[in-house]
């Protein structure tokens, strides 16, 4: 290779290298412009001015110290972060201007960036801290005034309506005087600069007078409805008591006039409340006194309630007692009657003394109540609740009375039903017997008789059962359904027995015509005649005879079988 293009390598080198480390550093330097400009927007925010602002207005107290600390947060930045900033660009320009360095402006850059987050948002905070100083101090005034006119207005309320507050106009002044003094309060600390503490005072005045407002609202309610709902109705019940005693009325436990005056009592309790503007113990007096008010109309308005009951109800229930009485007689009758021909198991005997006791019992009460002298103190309520237990027991009794009728009243028909059955077991008995007759069955097996003699025997058992003098249903029906499984099982065993009887003699017929060709035929023809004639076997018989037919003509079986069962469903087998 050539000097000479050695050479312009190099120098090619160098101008892109030159024009690299241009580019690199007027980006470097728009960067730290970049930087300049949002310190500068940092720096604008007007906190500084704020800050004087606020120091030249004598401040106190809780504002001032909230100034000392918004202060002191300033001069931090001012004297230490925005410092560090200006160090780091002042670096990075150097180091921009040096060309070789500009790596080490990119970390200064950086540094500068970082500082500049930090700082933007404790700035953006210290101006919103301030600017809601200001803006207390600007409110104030208004709501100042607001309050001060609401407080007029409360006060005017009470100098003109004192009549409507009673005894309460005591207490509502010092409120007042106590609202009075807080403004008080209020002005003191605005004319030393704590306009912090000042808006604590007006929030704890607004509160102050909201609950004011209520109370006022709320009093003159709360004495009218003490006056014309509880205590005319106190006044009323006095009176209604002494027309009900006039009229003959007793009352359980009188304490009524007691109960009354414990009312008003309450009711002067929760005036006292009132004047001291405790409205919620008040309320929860009156609340107390309306629940104890209703009570005693209840009770009272029970006893007349009870005398239009036994004035109305007497007659009825005495009436319904009887009747109910003359059941029972019948009832008692009726198990006696049925007890000659029917044994019981439900006790109904000792339940019918224990019915007949009970209005034994109530008729008594009645009696008792019905003579009662005229000028004992008759308390209706007792006599309600006496008459509505004897009413109750009748109706319990009857009740009882129907459930025995109608339990004894199936007995007669469960006796019918039971004989009708026994009269078809003895006609099913019959027709089996003439059925096995009538296919002249060269025998019958040992275990067919001894079922055949045991159904019998049943039936003739059964049909003693029936005939005694005093019988058991529930046995008898028990009986019955175990009777009717077993004619059940008789009559499918008689079928089975004919079924295969009749198809063991077809298929021997069906059989005859293979008979000389084969002599396995011959041979199972004559052992299932065999078991036929001398074992009584037809299910041997009939399955010797079936297998072997069907080895010589598979179908012939079947087609025997289905002739039987068609001519079994034209006869009658």
């Amino acid at each position: 290779m050539k000097f000479t293009d050695i050479l312009l390598g190099l120098l090619v080198i160098a101008i892109i290298g030159y024009i690299v480390l241009y580019y690199l550093r007027n980006k470097l330097e728009k960067e730290i412009q970049e930087l300049n400009d949002r310190k500068e927007e940092v720096i604008a925010i007007p906190v500084a001015e704020q800050l004087h602002t606020l120091k030249n207005m004598e401040l106190s107290g809780q504002t001032k110290r909230k100034y000392e600390s918004l202060q002191a947060e300033w001069q931090t930045l001012q004297n230490y972060k925005f410092t560090d900033v200006d160090a780091a660009i002042v670096n990075a320009e150097q180091a921009v201007d040096q060309m070789l360095q500009l790596f080490k402006a990119k970390s200064d850059i950086d540094d500068a960036r970082e500082l500049l987050d930090e700082i933007q948002p404790q700035m953006e905070e210290l101006d919103h801290s301030l600017e809601d100083i200001f803006a207390v101090i600007e409110s104030n005034d208004e709501d100042h005034a607001e309050l001060y006119e609401r407080y007029n207005g409360a006060r005017k309320n009470i100098l003109n309506h004192s009549f409507e507050y009673g005894p309460a106009i005591e207490t509502l002044e010092k409120n007042l005087n106590q609202i009075e003094a807080t403004f008080t309060t209020y002005s003191d600390l605005t004319s030393q600069g704590d306009y912090l503490e000042a808006r604590d005072i007006l929030s704890s005045i607004d509160s102050d007078l909201t609950s004011l407002e209520e109370i006022l609202e709320k009093i003159p309610t709360m004495y009218e409805e003490i006056k014309t709902n509880y205590e005319e109705s106190l006044d009323d019940l006095r009176k209604g008591y002494q027309r009900m005693k006039d009229s003959g009325y007793h009352f359980k436990n009188d304490r009524i006039l007691e109960s009354v005056d414990e009312v008003q009592e309450q009711l002067n309790e929760a005036k006292t409340a009132i004047k001291n503007a405790d409205l919620f113990q008040a309320q929860t007096l009156m609340d107390k006194s309306d629940r104890e008010i209703e009570d005693l109309y209840v009770s009272m308005e029970s006893e007349i309630k009870a005398k239009e009951f036994v004035s109305k109800q007497g007659n009825a229930i005495e009436q319904l007692l009887r009747e109910t009485r003359k059941e029972n007689d019948y009832v008692a009758s009726e198990i006696d009657r049925i007890a000659q021909s029917y044994i019981l198991h439900n006790n109904e005997e000792s339940k019918i003394k224990e019915l007949t006791q009970r209005l034994k019992t109530a008729a008594t009460t009645l009696k008792d109540l019905q003579t009662v002298d005229e000028e004992s103190e008759i308390i209706y309520s007792d006599i309600e609740d006496d008459l509505k237990k004897i009413r109750k027991q009748a109706e319990e009794v009857s009740e009882q009375q129907t459930g025995m009728i109608a339990t004894l009243g199936t007995l007669y028909e469960r006796e019918k039903e039971a004989k009708e059955h026994l009269e078809n077991y003895d006609l099913t008995m019959r027709n089996l017997k003439r059925r096995l007759e009538k296919h002249n069955l060269p025998g019958l097996s040992e275990e067919f008789y001894d079922l055949f003699y045991r159904v019998t025997h049943q039936v003739e058992e059964f049909a003693k059962m029936l005939n005694q003098v005093r019988i058991d249903m529930p046995e008898i029906e028990q009986f019955d359904l175990d009777l009717s499984h077993q004619f059940d099982k008789l009559k499918e065993e008689t079928d089975r027995i004919i079924d295969n009887a009749v198809l063991t003699e077809y298929m021997i017929q069906h059989s005859n015509r293979f008979r000389f060709d084969y002599p396995e035929i011959d041979e199972a023809i004559r052992q299932a005649q065999h078991l036929f004639y001398q074992k009584y076997d037809y299910d041997g018989a009939l399955a010797v005879i079936e297998k072997a037919l069907r080895r010589i003509d598979s179908e012939a079986p079947t087609q025997v079988r289905r002739m039987y069962h068609t001519e079994k469903q034209n006869t009658h087998y």
